[in-house]
């Protein structure tokens, strides 16, 4: 059997709120559409990307409207994102981690999509791919609702005002002027090779600690223990020592190793991926309040070497911890 292309529900029930709001008939197109007339009611369930696509592309030409997707776009809030690929997303600290745990979890939204970074020139190119079907209308429509996810997970960090230097569509469309007019900084380009948005290299390495924005978790020992910002926070005290054993932290929460591993496994992440992250943050934190040597930081931080240390760096913040340095934390200087 061929493999049918889906996605969640819930990123239709916008464009049907932008349709019921002109007064489209819903209920029967939808019908005759194939899809569940009743889908507003199921967001979680999954629903087929060809016959949204084509019931898409007949109601913006039947109601005479110049940019369908852009109105969902408008409109459109995380809250649309799996509680799975939220809750996996809430505790990576940069924009690359977050984009990257994204690309492995977006079957959790959609079944075909593809999601990667290339960088180059001081560029990063985020695209958000799906396989071309032959044929079909309404591509132009969807690949709105592709960008604007790459775009609210960057935001999830820089805040609602950040926009991209440009965005490519591989459609061959016209993209509509109010969508201009509310990203004048932001370039439109179509019939591109990826649906995708450009930016600085830098905003990857972008993080809620530079942008201000992280919560000072509470420590409360020991009801809140398990929790995954207050567990990140008791590793700090042991990194200058090297890497602390889980064992350790799994006897104070008096649960065995096997138990807290699956706890972290359950909140979408690891014991080593804790420890990399709260380095890594350690290490935003000396950068900016310092010129303290990198080799300096790296033994800080507990890293048998200074190359060991730009490689952990590197993995989160998607640049070296000495790019950092001069154009992150130099722009919030400048700023």
């Amino acid at each position: 059997m061929d493999k049918i292309s889906t996605c969640r529900a819930a990123y239709l029930i916008p464009f049907i709120d932008v349709l019921r709001d002109i007064g489209a008939p819903v209920t029967r197109d939808l019908e005759q559409a194939k899809l569940p007339a009743m889908v507003e009611e199921t967001p979680e369930e999954f629903v087929s990307n060809v016959l949204i696509d084509d019931y898409l592309a007949k109601s913006e030409r039947r109601e005479d409207i110049d940019d369908l997707g852009w109105l969902w776009a408008e409109q459109f809030s995380a809250s649309i994102f799996s509680a799975e690929l939220l809750a996996a997303l809430q505790h990576l600290p940069t924009v690359k981690l977050r984009l990257d745990r994204f690309a492995c979890l977006s079957k959790l939204e959609d079944s075909d999509v593809s999601i990667g970074i290339v960088e180059s020139n001081g560029s990063a190119e985020v695209f958000c791919d799906i396989p071309p079907i032959t044929g079909l209308n309404g591509l132009h429509i969807s690949e709105w609702t592709q960008v604007t996810a790459l775009i609210e997970t960057i935001r999830s960090i820089t805040g609602d005002n950040w926009s991209p230097d440009e965005v490519r569509f591989k459609s061959d469309f016209r993209v509509c002027n109010a969508a201009r007019e509310a990203n004048p900084d932001t370039r439109f380009r179509t019939r591109s090779a990826h649906t995708s948005i450009i930016m600085p290299s830098s905003v990857l390495a972008a993080s809620q600690l530079t942008y201000g924005t992280a919560p000072v978790p509470v420590l409360n020992i020991p009801e809140t223990l398990d929790g995954m910002e207050n567990l990140k926070r008791l590793i700090r005290p042991y990194l200058r020592e090297g890497a602390p054993k889980m064992s350790a932290f799994a006897e104070m929460m008096q649960v065995s190793p096997r138990s807290l591993q699956r706890k972290l496994q359950q909140a979408g992440t690891s014991f080593s991926d804790l420890i990399e992250i709260a380095r890594f943050e350690m290490a935003t934190e000396i950068l900016a309040m310092s010129d303290m040597p990198l080799i300096d930081v790296a033994m800080m931080l507990g890293f048998e070497n200074q190359s060991n240390f730009g490689r952990s760096f590197r993995r989160i913040a998607g640049i070296s911890p000495g790019k950092y340095r001069r154009e992150v934390i130099g722009q919030e200087r400048a700023g």
